[in-house]
Protein backbone atom coordinates (compact mmCIF):
# COMPACT_ATOMS: atom_id res chain seq x y z
CA UNK A 1 0.00 0.00 0.00
CA UNK A 2 3.03 2.28 0.05
CA UNK A 3 2.53 3.06 -3.66
CA UNK A 4 -1.10 4.02 -2.96
CA UNK A 5 -0.04 6.39 -0.19
CA UNK A 6 2.55 8.03 -2.46
CA UNK A 7 -0.11 8.51 -5.15
CA UNK A 8 -2.40 10.10 -2.57
CA UNK A 9 0.36 12.48 -1.46
CA UNK A 10 0.96 13.43 -5.09
CA UNK A 11 -2.75 14.18 -5.41
CA UNK A 12 -2.56 16.40 -2.30
CA UNK A 13 0.33 18.33 -3.84
CA UNK A 14 -1.65 18.81 -7.06
CA UNK A 15 -4.49 20.17 -4.94
CA UNK A 16 -2.20 22.78 -3.36
CA UNK A 17 -1.20 21.13 -0.07
CA UNK A 18 2.55 21.54 0.36
CA UNK A 19 4.10 18.30 1.64
CA UNK A 20 7.82 17.90 2.30
CA UNK A 21 9.88 14.73 2.07
CA UNK A 22 10.04 14.56 5.87
CA UNK A 23 6.25 14.80 6.10
CA UNK A 24 5.94 12.02 3.50
CA UNK A 25 8.12 9.77 5.66
CA UNK A 26 6.01 10.66 8.71
CA UNK A 27 2.85 9.74 6.78
CA UNK A 28 4.35 6.36 5.89
CA UNK A 29 5.10 5.68 9.55
CA UNK A 30 1.54 6.65 10.48
CA UNK A 31 0.09 4.36 7.82
CA UNK A 32 2.26 1.45 8.99
CA UNK A 33 1.21 2.02 12.60
CA UNK A 34 -2.53 2.45 11.93
CA UNK A 35 -3.02 0.21 8.95
CA UNK A 36 -5.61 0.69 6.22
CA UNK A 37 -8.49 -1.20 7.81
CA UNK A 38 -10.16 1.71 9.63
CA UNK A 39 -10.81 4.49 7.10
CA UNK A 40 -11.60 7.21 9.67
CA UNK A 41 -8.59 6.34 11.79
CA UNK A 42 -6.33 6.50 8.74
CA UNK A 43 -7.87 9.87 7.76
CA UNK A 44 -7.25 11.39 11.19
CA UNK A 45 -3.73 9.97 11.44
CA UNK A 46 -2.60 11.22 8.02
CA UNK A 47 -4.29 14.60 8.56
CA UNK A 48 -2.30 15.07 11.77
CA UNK A 49 0.99 15.03 9.88
CA UNK A 50 0.03 16.36 6.43
CA UNK A 51 -2.47 19.20 7.13
CA UNK A 52 -0.87 22.23 8.82
CA UNK A 53 -3.87 24.57 9.03
CA UNK A 54 -7.65 24.44 9.17
CA UNK A 55 -7.83 25.39 5.50
CA UNK A 56 -5.44 22.59 4.59
CA UNK A 57 -7.38 20.15 6.77
CA UNK A 58 -10.56 20.88 4.85
CA UNK A 59 -8.69 20.45 1.57
CA UNK A 60 -7.13 17.24 2.90
CA UNK A 61 -10.55 15.80 3.81
CA UNK A 62 -11.91 16.58 0.36
CA UNK A 63 -8.90 15.00 -1.37
CA UNK A 64 -9.02 11.97 0.93
CA UNK A 65 -12.67 11.36 0.03
CA UNK A 66 -11.98 11.77 -3.70
CA UNK A 67 -8.96 9.52 -3.71
CA UNK A 68 -10.18 6.70 -1.47
CA UNK A 69 -13.79 6.60 -2.67
CA UNK A 70 -12.84 3.59 -4.76
CA UNK A 71 -12.62 1.65 -1.49
CA UNK A 72 -16.34 2.16 -0.88
CA UNK A 73 -17.88 1.66 -4.31
CA UNK A 74 -20.81 -0.70 -4.70
CA UNK A 75 -18.51 -3.20 -6.41
CA UNK A 76 -16.33 -3.29 -3.28
CA UNK A 77 -17.76 -6.45 -1.78
CA UNK A 78 -15.85 -9.56 -0.94
CA UNK A 79 -17.02 -12.53 -2.93
CA UNK A 80 -19.01 -15.14 -1.06
CA UNK A 81 -17.09 -18.37 -1.14
CA UNK A 82 -18.91 -21.44 -2.44
CA UNK A 83 -18.04 -24.09 0.19
CA UNK A 84 -18.25 -26.93 -2.33
CA UNK A 85 -16.09 -25.09 -4.82
CA UNK A 86 -13.65 -24.14 -2.09
CA UNK A 87 -13.40 -27.80 -1.03
CA UNK A 88 -12.81 -28.88 -4.62
CA UNK A 89 -10.17 -26.19 -5.06
CA UNK A 90 -8.44 -27.11 -1.83
CA UNK A 91 -8.20 -30.72 -2.97
CA UNK A 92 -6.90 -29.58 -6.31
CA UNK A 93 -4.37 -27.07 -4.93
CA UNK A 94 -1.62 -29.63 -4.79
CA UNK A 95 -1.95 -30.27 -8.51
CA UNK A 96 -2.62 -26.76 -9.78
CA UNK A 97 -1.09 -24.20 -7.45
CA UNK A 98 2.43 -25.03 -8.42
CA UNK A 99 1.58 -24.94 -12.12
CA UNK A 100 0.13 -21.45 -11.78
CA UNK A 101 2.99 -19.99 -9.78
CA UNK A 102 4.18 -16.74 -11.29
CA UNK A 103 1.04 -16.45 -13.38
CA UNK A 104 -0.37 -13.31 -11.71
CA UNK A 105 -3.61 -14.12 -10.00
CA UNK A 106 -4.06 -17.40 -11.73
CA UNK A 107 -2.06 -19.28 -9.14
CA UNK A 108 -4.67 -21.26 -7.28
CA UNK A 109 -6.09 -19.61 -4.12
CA UNK A 110 -8.95 -17.17 -4.47
CA UNK A 111 -8.53 -13.49 -3.59
CA UNK A 112 -11.00 -11.20 -1.85
CA UNK A 113 -11.96 -7.84 -3.30
CA UNK A 114 -9.57 -5.97 -0.98
CA UNK A 115 -6.67 -8.16 -2.05
CA UNK A 116 -7.58 -7.69 -5.71
CA UNK A 117 -7.66 -3.92 -5.21
CA UNK A 118 -4.32 -3.92 -3.40
CA UNK A 119 -2.75 -5.81 -6.30
CA UNK A 120 -4.39 -3.40 -8.76
CA UNK A 121 -3.06 -0.36 -6.90
CA UNK A 122 0.46 -1.82 -6.87
CA UNK A 123 0.26 -2.35 -10.62
CA UNK A 124 -1.04 1.22 -11.08
CA UNK A 125 1.94 2.52 -9.11
CA UNK A 126 4.34 0.45 -11.23
CA UNK A 127 3.07 2.05 -14.45
CA UNK A 128 2.82 5.57 -12.92
CA UNK A 129 -0.93 5.89 -13.46
CA UNK A 130 -0.87 9.28 -11.70
CA UNK A 131 0.77 10.73 -14.84
CA UNK A 132 -2.36 10.05 -16.96
CA UNK A 133 -4.01 13.36 -17.88
CA UNK A 134 -6.06 12.86 -21.06
CA UNK A 135 -8.95 10.49 -21.90
CA UNK A 136 -7.05 9.37 -25.01
CA UNK A 137 -4.44 7.80 -22.70
CA UNK A 138 -7.00 5.58 -21.04
CA UNK A 139 -6.47 2.57 -23.34
CA UNK A 140 -2.68 2.85 -23.07
CA UNK A 141 -2.68 2.78 -19.27
CA UNK A 142 -5.31 0.04 -19.17
CA UNK A 143 -3.05 -2.19 -21.26
CA UNK A 144 -0.01 -1.33 -19.15
CA UNK A 145 -1.78 -2.20 -15.91
CA UNK A 146 -3.10 -5.47 -17.34
CA UNK A 147 0.42 -6.35 -18.45
CA UNK A 148 1.71 -5.57 -14.95
CA UNK A 149 -0.99 -7.92 -13.59
CA UNK A 150 0.04 -10.62 -16.11
CA UNK A 151 -3.52 -10.73 -17.38
CA UNK A 152 -2.56 -12.72 -20.46
CA UNK A 153 -1.12 -15.48 -18.28
CA UNK A 154 -4.27 -15.42 -16.16
CA UNK A 155 -6.51 -15.82 -19.24
CA UNK A 156 -4.41 -18.69 -20.49
CA UNK A 157 -4.70 -20.33 -17.09
CA UNK A 158 -8.49 -19.91 -17.10
CA UNK A 159 -8.75 -21.42 -20.61
CA UNK A 160 -6.58 -24.35 -19.56
CA UNK A 161 -8.70 -25.09 -16.48
CA UNK A 162 -11.97 -24.64 -18.38
CA UNK A 163 -11.07 -27.57 -20.67
CA UNK A 164 -10.18 -29.89 -17.77
CA UNK A 165 -12.05 -31.89 -15.18
CA UNK A 166 -15.21 -30.60 -13.39
CA UNK A 167 -13.21 -29.37 -10.35
CA UNK A 168 -10.87 -27.53 -12.70
CA UNK A 169 -13.83 -26.03 -14.55
CA UNK A 170 -15.22 -24.82 -11.21
CA UNK A 171 -11.87 -23.20 -10.45
CA UNK A 172 -11.87 -21.57 -13.89
CA UNK A 173 -15.29 -20.00 -13.21
CA UNK A 174 -13.98 -18.73 -9.88
CA UNK A 175 -10.90 -17.16 -11.45
CA UNK A 176 -13.03 -15.63 -14.20
CA UNK A 177 -15.24 -13.94 -11.59
CA UNK A 178 -12.13 -12.59 -9.85
CA UNK A 179 -10.83 -11.24 -13.16
CA UNK A 180 -14.17 -9.55 -13.96
CA UNK A 181 -14.20 -7.93 -10.51
CA UNK A 182 -10.69 -6.61 -11.00
CA UNK A 183 -11.49 -5.33 -14.50
CA UNK A 184 -14.44 -3.39 -13.04
CA UNK A 185 -12.14 -1.97 -10.37
CA UNK A 186 -9.63 -1.03 -13.06
CA UNK A 187 -12.28 0.83 -15.05
CA UNK A 188 -13.32 2.79 -11.94
CA UNK A 189 -9.68 3.50 -11.10
CA UNK A 190 -9.01 4.94 -14.57
CA UNK A 191 -12.13 7.13 -14.37
CA UNK A 192 -11.17 8.40 -10.93
CA UNK A 193 -7.58 9.15 -11.94
CA UNK A 194 -8.78 11.17 -14.92
CA UNK A 195 -11.08 13.17 -12.65
CA UNK A 196 -8.33 13.80 -10.11
CA UNK A 197 -5.79 14.92 -12.68
CA UNK A 198 -8.30 16.98 -14.63
CA UNK A 199 -9.31 18.77 -11.42
CA UNK A 200 -5.66 19.65 -10.74
CA UNK A 201 -5.03 20.74 -14.35
CA UNK A 202 -8.23 22.80 -14.40
CA UNK A 203 -7.31 24.49 -11.13
CA UNK A 204 -3.83 25.39 -12.41
CA UNK A 205 -5.33 26.75 -15.64
CA UNK A 206 -7.85 28.86 -13.71
CA UNK A 207 -5.14 30.25 -11.42
CA UNK A 208 -3.00 31.18 -14.42
CA UNK A 209 -6.01 32.82 -16.03
CA UNK A 210 -6.80 34.83 -12.90
CA UNK A 211 -3.18 35.94 -12.46
CA UNK A 212 -2.85 37.19 -16.05
CA UNK A 213 -6.31 38.72 -16.63
CA UNK A 214 -7.56 42.21 -15.90
CA UNK A 215 -9.73 42.17 -12.79
CA UNK A 216 -12.55 43.84 -14.71
CA UNK A 217 -12.56 40.90 -17.13
CA UNK A 218 -13.20 38.32 -14.40
CA UNK A 219 -16.80 37.36 -13.74
CA UNK A 220 -18.28 36.62 -10.32
CA UNK A 221 -17.23 32.96 -10.45
CA UNK A 222 -13.54 33.86 -10.67
CA UNK A 223 -13.68 36.87 -8.38
CA UNK A 224 -15.01 34.68 -5.59
CA UNK A 225 -11.87 32.58 -5.96
CA UNK A 226 -9.43 35.49 -5.79
CA UNK A 227 -8.95 35.65 -1.98
CA UNK A 228 -7.57 32.07 -1.67
CA UNK A 229 -5.29 32.66 -4.66
CA UNK A 230 -4.03 35.96 -3.23
CA UNK A 231 -3.26 34.30 0.11
CA UNK A 232 -1.42 31.53 -1.72
CA UNK A 233 0.72 34.03 -3.68
CA UNK A 234 1.36 36.11 -0.57
CA UNK A 235 2.45 33.02 1.34
CA UNK A 236 5.04 32.27 -1.35
CA UNK A 237 6.32 35.85 -1.22
CA UNK A 238 6.49 35.77 2.57
CA UNK A 239 8.40 32.48 2.58
CA UNK A 240 10.84 33.80 0.00
CA UNK A 241 11.67 37.00 1.82
CA UNK A 242 11.54 35.58 5.33
CA UNK A 243 14.26 33.05 4.54
CA UNK A 244 16.60 35.69 3.17
CA UNK A 245 16.99 37.28 6.58
CA UNK A 246 17.51 34.30 8.82
CA UNK A 247 20.94 34.59 10.34
CA UNK A 248 23.08 31.87 11.82
CA UNK A 249 26.84 32.11 12.15
CA UNK A 250 27.59 33.27 8.66
CA UNK A 251 28.45 36.38 6.72
CA UNK A 252 31.59 38.54 6.78
CA UNK A 253 34.06 37.79 9.53
CA UNK A 254 34.79 40.68 11.91
CA UNK A 255 38.52 40.04 12.12
CA UNK A 256 39.37 42.76 14.66
CA UNK A 257 36.67 41.72 17.12
CA UNK A 258 37.55 38.05 16.68
CA UNK A 259 41.23 38.65 17.50
CA UNK A 260 40.48 40.88 20.50
CA UNK A 261 38.02 38.39 22.02
CA UNK A 262 40.49 35.50 21.63
CA UNK A 263 43.58 37.17 23.18
CA UNK A 264 43.09 35.07 26.30
CA UNK A 265 43.28 31.98 24.12
CA UNK A 266 46.61 32.93 22.59
CA UNK A 267 45.03 34.51 19.55
CA UNK A 268 43.58 31.20 18.35
CA UNK A 269 40.12 32.10 16.95
CA UNK A 270 38.06 29.56 18.84
CA UNK A 271 35.22 32.07 19.03
CA UNK A 272 34.40 33.84 15.78
CA UNK A 273 32.38 37.03 15.42
CA UNK A 274 30.61 38.22 12.32
CA UNK A 275 29.98 41.66 10.96
CA UNK A 276 26.31 42.55 11.01
CA UNK A 277 24.27 45.51 9.88
CA UNK A 278 21.36 46.57 12.00
CA UNK A 279 18.25 46.83 9.88
CA UNK A 280 15.59 49.25 11.05
CA UNK A 281 12.07 48.09 10.32
CA UNK A 282 10.23 49.93 7.57
CA UNK A 283 6.81 51.39 8.15
CA UNK A 284 4.41 51.04 5.23
CA UNK A 285 1.50 53.35 4.51
CA UNK A 286 -1.03 52.06 1.95
CA UNK A 287 -3.55 54.52 0.48
CA UNK A 288 -6.25 53.00 -1.75
CA UNK A 289 -8.87 54.59 -3.99
CA UNK A 290 -12.31 53.05 -3.39
CA UNK A 291 -14.11 54.74 -6.27
CA UNK A 292 -15.36 53.08 -9.43
CA UNK A 293 -13.64 50.04 -10.91
CA UNK A 294 -10.41 50.89 -9.05
CA UNK A 295 -12.14 49.77 -5.86
CA UNK A 296 -11.72 46.10 -6.76
CA UNK A 297 -7.98 46.50 -7.19
CA UNK A 298 -7.74 48.40 -3.92
CA UNK A 299 -9.35 45.47 -2.15
CA UNK A 300 -6.88 43.09 -3.82
CA UNK A 301 -3.90 45.18 -2.68
CA UNK A 302 -5.17 45.44 0.89
CA UNK A 303 -5.79 41.69 0.94
CA UNK A 304 -2.24 41.15 -0.29
CA UNK A 305 -0.81 43.43 2.39
CA UNK A 306 -2.77 41.72 5.16
CA UNK A 307 -1.59 38.32 3.95
CA UNK A 308 1.99 39.64 4.14
CA UNK A 309 1.53 40.86 7.70
CA UNK A 310 4.15 38.49 9.14
CA UNK A 311 6.76 39.94 6.76
CA UNK A 312 5.46 43.53 6.88
CA UNK A 313 4.11 43.92 10.41
CA UNK A 314 4.30 47.74 10.46
CA UNK A 315 1.65 48.40 7.84
CA UNK A 316 -1.12 50.98 8.10
CA UNK A 317 -4.00 51.01 5.62
CA UNK A 318 -5.98 54.05 4.43
CA UNK A 319 -8.83 54.38 1.93
CA UNK A 320 -10.53 57.30 0.26
CA UNK A 321 -13.18 58.53 -2.07
CA UNK A 322 -13.18 62.01 -0.57
CA UNK A 323 -11.12 62.39 2.60
CA UNK A 324 -8.66 59.67 3.58
CA UNK A 325 -9.68 57.36 6.43
CA UNK A 326 -7.50 54.89 8.29
CA UNK A 327 -8.91 51.35 8.37
CA UNK A 328 -6.04 49.50 10.04
CA UNK A 329 -8.12 48.86 13.17
CA UNK A 330 -10.80 47.07 11.15
CA UNK A 331 -8.24 44.54 9.95
CA UNK A 332 -7.18 43.92 13.55
CA UNK A 333 -10.77 43.41 14.70
CA UNK A 334 -12.05 41.26 11.80
CA UNK A 335 -10.68 38.75 9.34
CA UNK A 336 -9.56 40.26 6.05
CA UNK A 337 -12.63 39.36 3.96
CA UNK A 338 -15.07 40.70 6.55
CA UNK A 339 -13.01 43.86 7.05
CA UNK A 340 -13.01 44.53 3.30
CA UNK A 341 -16.79 44.19 3.17
CA UNK A 342 -17.20 46.67 6.05
CA UNK A 343 -14.76 49.12 4.44
CA UNK A 344 -16.57 49.00 1.12
CA UNK A 345 -19.94 49.53 2.80
CA UNK A 346 -18.76 52.48 4.93
CA UNK A 347 -16.36 54.30 2.65
CA UNK A 348 -16.82 53.09 -0.94
CA UNK A 349 -19.05 53.82 -3.91
CA UNK A 350 -18.23 57.52 -4.24
CA UNK A 351 -16.34 59.57 -6.82
CA UNK A 352 -12.65 60.20 -6.21
CA UNK A 353 -11.35 63.56 -5.02
CA UNK A 354 -7.57 63.27 -5.03
CA UNK A 355 -7.08 66.77 -3.70
CA UNK A 356 -9.02 66.12 -0.49
CA UNK A 357 -7.62 62.61 -0.24
CA UNK A 358 -3.93 63.54 -0.45
CA UNK A 359 -4.26 66.64 1.76
CA UNK A 360 -6.07 64.73 4.50
CA UNK A 361 -3.66 61.78 4.15
CA UNK A 362 -0.69 64.11 4.69
CA UNK A 363 -2.31 65.48 7.86
CA UNK A 364 -2.85 61.95 9.19
CA UNK A 365 0.67 60.61 8.61
CA UNK A 366 3.10 63.53 8.29
CA UNK A 367 4.35 63.16 11.88
CA UNK A 368 5.16 59.49 11.31
CA UNK A 369 6.64 59.59 7.81
CA UNK A 370 10.45 59.56 7.78
CA UNK A 371 13.37 58.08 5.86
CA UNK A 372 12.33 54.56 6.88
CA UNK A 373 8.78 54.97 5.53
CA UNK A 374 7.33 53.61 2.31
CA UNK A 375 4.08 54.99 0.89
CA UNK A 376 2.06 52.98 -1.62
CA UNK A 377 -0.84 54.64 -3.41
CA UNK A 378 -3.22 52.64 -5.58
CA UNK A 379 -5.43 54.64 -7.91
CA UNK A 380 -5.98 55.67 -11.51
CA UNK A 381 -5.11 59.31 -10.85
CA UNK A 382 -8.35 60.60 -12.36
CA UNK A 383 -9.41 63.58 -10.25
CA UNK A 384 -12.51 64.60 -12.23
CA UNK A 385 -10.95 67.98 -13.01
CA UNK A 386 -10.59 69.01 -9.34
CA UNK A 387 -7.59 69.79 -7.13
CA UNK A 388 -4.82 67.23 -7.66
CA UNK A 389 -3.27 67.53 -4.19
CA UNK A 390 0.17 67.43 -5.81
CA UNK A 391 1.70 69.77 -3.19
CA UNK A 392 0.78 67.38 -0.36
CA UNK A 393 2.21 64.43 -2.30
CA UNK A 394 5.47 66.31 -2.94
CA UNK A 395 5.85 67.03 0.76
CA UNK A 396 5.46 63.33 1.55
CA UNK A 397 7.88 62.52 -1.28
CA UNK A 398 10.61 64.59 0.37
CA UNK A 399 9.99 63.00 3.78
CA UNK A 400 9.64 59.31 2.84
CA UNK A 401 12.14 56.74 1.71
CA UNK A 402 9.90 55.55 -1.12
CA UNK A 403 6.64 56.78 -2.67
CA UNK A 404 5.17 54.22 -5.07
CA UNK A 405 2.07 54.64 -7.20
CA UNK A 406 0.31 51.53 -8.54
CA UNK A 407 -2.08 52.27 -11.42
CA UNK A 408 -4.45 49.46 -12.48
CA UNK A 409 -5.17 51.15 -15.82
CA UNK A 410 -3.16 50.11 -18.86
CA UNK A 411 -0.42 52.60 -19.76
CA UNK A 412 -2.17 53.36 -23.05
CA UNK A 413 -4.92 55.15 -21.07
CA UNK A 414 -2.59 57.16 -18.86
CA UNK A 415 -2.73 60.93 -19.37
CA UNK A 416 -5.99 60.73 -21.32
CA UNK A 417 -9.16 62.56 -20.36
CA UNK A 418 -9.05 63.71 -16.72
CA UNK A 419 -6.01 61.57 -15.84
CA UNK A 420 -3.35 63.48 -13.86
CA UNK A 421 -0.92 60.57 -13.58
CA UNK A 422 1.83 62.51 -15.39
CA UNK A 423 1.82 65.16 -12.65
CA UNK A 424 1.83 62.53 -9.93
CA UNK A 425 4.86 60.87 -11.55
CA UNK A 426 6.90 63.98 -10.67
CA UNK A 427 6.22 63.38 -6.95
CA UNK A 428 6.77 59.60 -6.85
CA UNK A 429 9.87 57.47 -6.93
CA UNK A 430 8.13 54.92 -9.13
CA UNK A 431 4.81 54.67 -10.96
CA UNK A 432 3.85 51.26 -12.32
CA UNK A 433 0.96 49.54 -14.01
CA UNK A 434 -0.60 46.75 -11.91
CA UNK A 435 -3.38 45.58 -14.19
CA UNK A 436 -3.09 41.90 -13.27
CA UNK A 437 -2.35 39.80 -10.20
CA UNK A 438 0.93 38.69 -11.73
CA UNK A 439 2.09 42.29 -12.16
CA UNK A 440 1.02 43.21 -8.63
CA UNK A 441 2.79 40.15 -7.26
CA UNK A 442 5.99 41.15 -9.08
CA UNK A 443 5.77 44.72 -7.79
CA UNK A 444 5.36 43.54 -4.19
CA UNK A 445 8.24 41.11 -4.65
CA UNK A 446 10.47 43.99 -5.78
CA UNK A 447 9.23 46.16 -2.92
CA UNK A 448 10.10 43.50 -0.33
CA UNK A 449 13.54 43.19 -1.85
CA UNK A 450 14.10 46.94 -1.49
CA UNK A 451 12.81 47.58 2.00
CA UNK A 452 13.78 44.44 3.91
Amino acid sequence: MEATLLQFIRHLRHAGVGISTAETLDAMQVAVSLGYGDRQLLHDGLASCLAKSEEQRQLFSRCFAQFFDLAETPNDTTHTVDPEAQQDRSADDGETAGEGEGQGQGGGGGMGSNALRAELMRAAGDVDLAAMQYPTQRGIYRRRILDALNDSGRRERIAQLASGSPPEQQQARWLERERETQLAQLSELLDRQLLLNNNAATREFQETLMRDSQLSALDTYYRDRLPPLIRKLAKKLAAKHRQRYRRAKRGRLDLGKTLRRNIALGGVPFHRYWKSTRREKSEIFVLCDLSGSVSSWSQVLMLFMQALADVLPNTRSFVFCGESVEVSELFRQHDADEALAIIQQRHGMGSSDYGRALNSFRQLVEERVNRRSTIIILGDGRGNGGDTGIAALRELYHRARLVLWFNPESQGRWNTGDSEIRRYQTACHYVAECGSLRKLERLLDELLTLIR
